[in-house]
């Protein structure tokens, strides 16, 4: 069956059954080879679609940031930047909890030993990207909102992808003791966001 799928068909085809097997072992994932044998995918048809083992890995977790980065996109709509940086501290929060992200950072770390590149690679298509399209979106929001003062976009994007990071590891480790860690991570996103908000709204005064 494989045989008769397509390039966009069989990417999606093995995306798909590593991601699961990826989501399933989670904390325990350390090779992706590991999780493409369990998932009952050929290595030759992983070669063919993606050109090696590590294409595959770059081409998830690109695929990955590809929702948290979304409504950073959106430069015409009237919505505040309060409003776009929940959505994307949300999707982002959605990406560490219930995709295979966490599963994908644990097979860098060890395939970064053995593979020149894969490390600044893997940055590259995922949270450095994530940094370049919050600093650009706010740069635009810095022209488009006088009451902002954004001088450094990159800058400040990073200490908000660092707050938000501390804000979800903060709640991850409440939730033993709340009903719902669904709602400890829209806390912290909406907690990273008001406080950076107020940071930015300074300028005139």
């Amino acid at each position: 069956m494989r045989a008769t799928l397509g390039t966009d068909e069989s990417r999606n085809f093995i995306i798909q059954k590593v991601a699961e097997i990826l989501c399933e072992e989670r904390a325990t994932a350390t090779s992706i080879e590991s999780a493409v044998a369990k998932a009952g995918v050929d290595r030759d048809e992983v070669s063919a679609t993606f050109g090696s083992m590590q294409g595959l890995i770059l081409e998830m977790v690109s695929e990955l940031s590809e929702a948290p980065i979304e409504p950073l996109k959106d430069h015409v709509a009237e919505r505040t930047v309060r409003d776009v940086l929940i959505e994307f501290g949300n999707r982002l929060a959605d990406s560490y909890s219930v995709s295979h992200l966490i599963a994908l950072y644990r097979i860098v770390l060890t395939e970064a030993t053995q593979h020149s590149g894969i490390g600044r690679e893997f940055f590259e298509r995922g949270p450095g990207r994530l940094g370049i399209c919050l600093a650009e979106y706010l740069e635009f929001a810095g022209r488009r909102f006088d009451e902002l003062q954004i001088s450094n976009p990159r800058c400040i994007a990073e200490n908000f992808l660092s707050l938000l990071g501390d804000n979800l590891e903060a709640s991850d480790a409440m939730t033993a003791t709340r009903t719902s860690s669904a709602k400890n991570h829209s806390e912290a996103v909406v907690e990273a966001v008001e406080l950076m908000c107020r940071g930015l709204a300074t300028k005139g005064e």
